[in-house]
């Protein structure tokens, strides 16, 4: 395997040539600019600059490069003896005047490692530049998630514990989220880390059906990509402070400048958020859902050589909250005396919302990141590598039977240990008909979890302790992949790609004294095809295959084996992206298949107080979704997009055996998998413009629904949360360095829940809910100096 990888991670070398590679950034003289064309004169050779301005070319010796984009002059530069650039556009004002409507400009991504025009990408991509992540008020994953047709991404118990789905597939409770997380370039395997707080960003975007290929195992759904903005050569400072109702403070400050002129260049970002909370726990009238996190973030580029250049990164997070506040049943089968009046209901207007437990609960993430990229060009060929470190500590403690009896309290700490290291290789984009990309990957897991809960016999007055998880789990993975687009004529593209996984599972389990180990070797393919049926329509279809791990749980019982099942999907995909009226409509589409195998779910077992996963042995998911942008008018945009996805379990299989016995369930043949939201959408208004000449005013408004959902197997009515929509809004005026923003999330106080738990998913418990935020709003101003 050794000489597989070193030879696979040489072939690229062959590739060098006797063009001249040029780098550098562009700006409008103060702002990096995003999606500006870059074309070498006389060809056909060209690029467009990435979400930080950047751009890499390779050109004949002495080119000249001609810089366009809408509302500033062309610029042509002679490249003679020059191989990093600095461009400084200049506005067009008579252009400016002379365009009565401009269309949409083109937001770049990197969903296939390399940065292109969405429009021009054959996969499902939502991307969102630093313009449009300001404009929403992006800041987590959870509110961009409002804005992607099939995504949704909820938080409940505790802070770190996160449940995404993403196109009929659903991330269980202790399990891995079904799509790779990589920030600036980094993947994140911990999922504790989906819903961290954002800022000073420069591209957030989602790709979507396998991405394996691409980004290795667990992308089974698809894979979010964030990177931040980076260093730059000029001195900018930007102070941001906010206050909102719950007490909601908000400090932001970001520093960026040359540490070298032209050489070295940093960048610092922190920010302190505090929120009191709204959600009251009526058993002693104390705010439960609150909220405190700190974050740093250093970044250092140098530029050692006009071919080299190293990045690195450290971020500290430190994060603490409420934890374990749910709703719950008094009606259930267990307690009744001392409970509170009324009913659960999984639509929450419609019955007995009310949280009301006597052990208080909190929750606490830390984390600490660094990173090292090492970045190459010798010639036709860019070479990266990417070494990075990630530890997470996390905790939560509190009630267990959710009302005010003094019986369970629940405990829990794991920590999540990461090293990773990526060697990269692509060519550096070319004229030619093939751009490809290969590598070789290697990463190191160690998870250690604790999880227990303390409760007492009613009969005698004792105190039980139980130790529900001890455990370490290690995963240790060598992969090499490759990826290559073909141009077969003009119009028509062909790409395949491949990842090879070797992954070993190992489980040292601590109450049992037993060691449980296990090694997979998975092929992961893709393939596409693209063809530009016009200028401004590019239809394509797609194969993936999808593929997220197993794992071990903590005993045998008749509701779970001891190890759960690696999942596995085969998806078909057939989808469009146009654009129409001078680009000022856009409308893309898909429509997908997937088979899918060993669909794992999550369940508590109350008669041995163990949690564990199983496996359905067959499911099938068919969705499609839209996503359209139309210019109505120089001052207003309209943007809509609507999913729909029918996710169904088609084999159950069984699943458990204490002494002969197990759990059939082919009782579930032909229900809807839980936690999935039938269909969502969103429409929302945008709005640009200067009142006066200094003066200019941003606003929107964004209306999101997430469709019905069922909470169990049996797809019981008593289970089921009806649709249900949530209204934000934000509007900002900006005059020269001063920015002032008013926003309100949930503005109509929608009362909700992100997760429903009914009681015979944990043996006969009671029924709980966990509440979504009520209606917040607030206020900020950011200078920059």
């Amino acid at each position: 395997m050794r000489n597989v990888l070193f030879t696979l991670l040489l072939l690229p070398l062959l590739s060098l040539g006797q063009r001249t590679t040029i780098s550098g950034v562009v700006t409008d003289g103060s702002d990096v600019l995003p999606g500006v064309n870059i074309l070498e004169k006389g060809t056909t050779n060209g690029v467009t600059t990435d979400f930080n301005g950047n751009f890499q070319i390779s050109v004949a010796s002495g080119a000249v490069l001609n810089f366009s984009y809408i509302g500033f002059k062309n610029q042509e530069v002679n490249t003679t003896d020059k191989t990093v650039l600095s461009i400084a556009m200049e506005e067009d004002a008579k252009a400016l005047d002379e365009v009565v409507v401009q269309g949409f400009t083109g937001v770049v991504g990197r969903a296939r490692k390399r940065t292109e025009s969405i429009q021009s990408i054959p996969e499902s991509v939502t991307a969102l530049n630093s313009e449009g992540i300001e404009k929403n008020g992006i800041n987590n994953v959870t509110n961009f998630a409002k804005l992607v047709p099939n995504l949704k991404l909820n938080s409940s118990q505790a802070a770190g514990i996160n449940f995404l789905t993403i196109r009929g597939i659903p991330q269980i409770r202790n399990a891995d989220a079904p799509v790779a997380f990589v920030i600036d370039g980094v993947t994140i395997p911990d999922p504790s880390l989906l819903n961290q707080e954002l800022f000073d960003l420069a591209l957030i975007e989602v790709v979507k059906g396998p991405q394996g290929a691409l980004y290795g195992k667990n992308a089974i759904g698809g894979a979010i990509n964030i990177y931040s903005k980076e260093p730059v050569n000029t001195n900018k400072n930007n102070l941001t402070l906010g206050y909102g109702n719950a007490n909601a403070l908000l400090t932001q400050f970001v520093s960026s400048g040359a540490i070298k002129k032209d050489k070295v260049f940093y960048r610092l970002s922190t920010q302190f958020k505090n929120f009191d909370g709204l959600l009251t726990n009526e058993y002693n009238n104390e705010k439960v859902d609150f909220s405190r996190e700190f974050n740093v973030r250093g970044q250092i580029i140098a530029r050692i050589a006009d071919n080299f250049k190293a990045s690195a990164t450290l971020q500290f997070i430190d994060v603490s909250g409420g934890a374990a506040y749910y709703s719950v049943n008094p009606t259930g089968n267990i307690f009744v005396d001392g409970a509170p009046g009324g009913t659960l209901s999984p639509n929450p207007e419609d019955g007995n919302n009310v949280i009301n437990h006597d052990e208080p609960g909190k929750s606490d993430i830390n984390n600490a990141f660094g990173s090292l990229s090492l970045e190459y060009t010798p010639g036709k060929v860019k070479m990266q590598s990417i070494t990075s470190y990630n530890y997470v500590d996390r905790s939560l403690s509190g009630d267990l039977d959710f009302i005010p009896f003094d019986d369970f309290t629940q405990g829990e700490t794991a920590e999540t240990r990461t090293f990773n290291q990526e060697l990269r290789f692509n060519n550096v984009a070319s004229e030619g008909k093939i751009n490809w990309s290969a590598g070789g990957f290697y990463q190191d897991i160690e998870k250690p979890f604790f999880q227990d809960g303390l409760s007492s016999d009613f009969d005698l007055n004792e105190l039980f302790y139980g130790v529900a998880a001890d455990v370490i789990n290690t995963t240790k993975t060598y992969a090499l992949f490759g990826f290559i687009d073909y141009k077969l004529t003009d119009k028509l593209t062909a790409s395949a790609g491949f990842r090879y996984d070797n992954d070993t599972f190992k489980q040292e389990d601590h109450l049992s004294g037993d060691t449980f180990e296990r090694s997979n070797n998975i092929v992961q393919p893709k393939a596409s095809i693209s063809y530009q049926a016009t200028e401004n329509v590019l239809v394509y279809t797609n194969y993936g295959r999808g593929y997220r791990t197993g794992g071990f749980n903590p005993a045998v019982t008749d509701r779970f084996n001891r190890d759960y099942e690696d999942e596995l999907t085969d998806n078909f995909e057939l989808g469009f992206k146009s654009s129409m009226w001078n680009n000022r409509f856009i409308l893309n589409g898909s429509a997908f298949y997937t088979d899918f195998s060993n669909q794992q779910q999550y369940i508590f077992d109350l008669d041995t107080f163990f949690p564990g996963n199983y496996n359905y042995d067959k499911s099938r998911i068919i969705g499609f979704e839209f996503d359209a942008k139309l210019r109505l008018s120089k001052y207003l945009d309209l943007l809509a997009n609507y999913g729909f996805v029918d996710s169904e379990i088609t084999e159950g299989g069984t699943t458990g055996g204490v002494d002969g016995t197990a759990t059939d369930l082919n009782a579930f043949n032909g229900k809807k998998t839980p936690f999935v939201p039938q269909n969502n959408f969103n429409i929302g208004l945008e709005s640009s413009f200067a009142l006066t000449e200094k003066i200019n005013f941003d606003g929107s408004i964004n209306l999101n629904s997430t469709g019905k959902t069922y909470w169990d197997e049996n797809n019981s009515d008593a289970f089921t949360t009806n649709a249900y929509q949530l209204l934000d809004a934000r509007a900002s005026i900006s005059f020269d360095n001063l920015k002032f923003t008013i926003w309100g999330n949930n503005i109509l106080d929608k009362q909700y829940y992100t997760e429903y738990v009914p009681g015979s998913l944990f043996g006969g418990f009671d029924d709980f809910g966990w509440r979504g935020r009520p209606a917040t709003y607030g206020a900020s101003v950011s200078i920059n100096f």
